[in-house]
């Protein structure tokens, strides 16, 4: 028998917590046809009990002395339409991704059917001409034809649902007929493939909506096996009454859910993650409640001046009225324009930034919590992006579990990987199994390690050997490969 790929003499961690261990890996048609210990020379196909032997592979990868995982879930992305610019999707693969979970915190490129002037967030994915997707089918339907090297799966946007049956008056709590067009448009989405519902409930487009406008679109998930992914409505002063309305949302709806990039952002906060990791511990008993964090202690979104005042210092990551600010403080372009802070954001805006507002502790606390998964928030359209965007994953494999031990590599890997597919309801992806897709990263333990920063954003990551997305090569020599198999990845009920 003549086989797809053979990789040999590596160290399996399956991606499940368990203790890594030495194997071969077969691939065959997009998926793992077999494991087996290389001293044995014949393949174990554990779902029909029985060996193939004398096999030969088209192609074979020696993974003497490396890991190799599953591949990465980014589980909070805004890769929307980055998916169809740049779908090398080299952000992503040169550090193990392998799936996105687009559409988060309130914005995904489907659906959308308004137009007009947008409010923020929405802005972040694109200018006007990107919202050309009435219909989640229809987004599924240009990604099928132009697929890119990762799988992607995508969220519904609240904002969306909410501008659109709003007709942009947003400033206010939307009416009952208003709320039935957003569960009606909500339900079409989750048929046509969405696997659930977002806010972005800090964002002025969302910001007025009650948390029982909230409760009736989360109340419709479940009968989809749908999930909900929130940005909660504050991170700040009053990020622990954020978690108790997340919790009520989760609890009164009983749908799975997840807080989104969880923080405490401003010095005034710093410390309140022990009270908010208690309080999900505690609803977790009860209610399908998980987290996601990114390895930094700077955030970064809309250039807003609510955000600027709780910040230690602000980065401009771009401005569509001066360009060439990408990359500068805030303080010394005030100081060149003459102005105040207030007057320069104004004159900057629209404008992105990145804020430095949280504290190592509480990153630490919030990394370490068995809840928590990984996830970049990584924002591709920036001129000058967050190094997040490229260096989230091996940064935790790196920087948190190698050198800082916050935790053994197996346990990172899992919140990369396995705890991710199981929230996210990804099937036969997460885990190293025969019969599971081939999405598959090989990285060096010893060296793997983030190397884009504040400074110089756009570098990829050391250490990263090979990465397979669907039983094909996508990134290898420190390079994409002209392989695009990504797949679009719907819910669990998609019709």
């Amino acid at each position: 028998m003549e086989y797809d790929i053979h990789i040999k003499n590596g160290e399996i961690i399956d991606g499940t917590g368990a203790p890594k261990f030495k194997s071969d890996i077969v691939i065959d048609k997009g998926k793992i046809i077999g494991i087996f210990p290389p001293e044995n020379g014949d393949i174990r196909d554990n779902s029909e009990k029985h060996f193939l032997s004398n096999f030969k592979a088209k192609q074979t990868f020696d993974a003497k002395n490396k890991i190799i995982s599953p591949g990465f879930i980014d589980v909070h992305t805004h890769d929307d339409d980055n998916v169809f610019l740049d779908p090398t999707m080299s952000s992503k693969i040169s550090q193990g991704v392998t799936t996105c979970i687009a559409g988060n915190c309130g914005i995904s490129l489907a659906p959308f059917s308004y137009k007009g002037n947008v409010p923020d967030p929405i802005a972040l994915l694109g200018k006007e001409n990107v919202f050309r997707f009435p219909r989640v089918k229809d987004y599924k339907n240009e990604f099928e034809n132009n697929p890119s090297t990762v799988n992607l799966a995508l969220l519904t946007g609240h904002s969306m649902l909410r501008v659109e049956a709003m007709n942009g008056e947003f400033k206010r709590e939307a009416r009952p007929k208003e709320i039935t067009q957003m569960v009606k448009r909500l339900t079409t989405a989750l048929e046509d493939g969405s696997i659930g519902l977002s806010t972005g409930l800090a964002y002025p487009a969302a910001n007025d909506a009650p948390t029982s406008e909230i409760i009736e679109l989360a109340k419709i998930l479940p009968e989809f096996d749908g999930i909900f992914t929130t940005h909660m409505r504050n991170e700040a002063i009053d990020v622990i009454k954020s978690v108790n309305e997340t919790i009520k949302i989760s609890s009164t709806a009983k749908v799975r859910t997840v807080i989104s990039h969880h923080k405490c952002a401003g010095r005034d906060n710093w410390g309140k993650s022990k009270t908010t990791l208690k309080l999900i511990e505690e609803a977790k008993k009860d209610n399908f409640l998980d987290l996601d964090c990114y390895p930094y202690t700077a955030s970064s979104t809309m250039l807003l001046k609510s955000f600027v005042k709780r910040a230690d210092r602000v980065l401009v990551t771009w401005s569509d009225n001066y360009p060439d600010v990408s990359g500068q403080d805030l303080n010394d372009l005030a100081k060149k324009f003459g102005l105040s802070i207030d007057k320069t954001i104004d004159k900057l805006y629209p404008a992105g930034a990145i804020y430095f507002q949280m504290d190592d502790q509480d990153l630490n606390r919030i990394l370490q919590f068995p809840g928590t998964m990984v996830g970049s928030d990584g924002i591709p359209g920036d001129r000058h992006p967050h190094p997040r965007l490229w260096g989230t994953f091996p940064r935790v494999l790196g920087k948190y579990s190698r050198e800082m031990k916050l935790f053994p590599l197996e346990e990172a890997v899992y919140k990369m990987t396995g705890k991710s597919a199981g929230v996210f309801g990804l099937e036969a992806r997460g885990t190293i199994d025969v019969n599971n897709y081939a999405d598959l990263v090989i990285f060096n333990p010893d060296t793997i390690i983030d190397k884009a920063s504040y400074e110089t954003p756009k570098l990829h990551a050391d250490g990263i050997e090979n990465v397979f997305v669907n039983g094909e090569v996508v990134w290898a020599e420190d390079s994409p490969t002209t392989n695009r198999p990504g797949m679009f990845l719907p819910g669990k009920k998609f019709n």
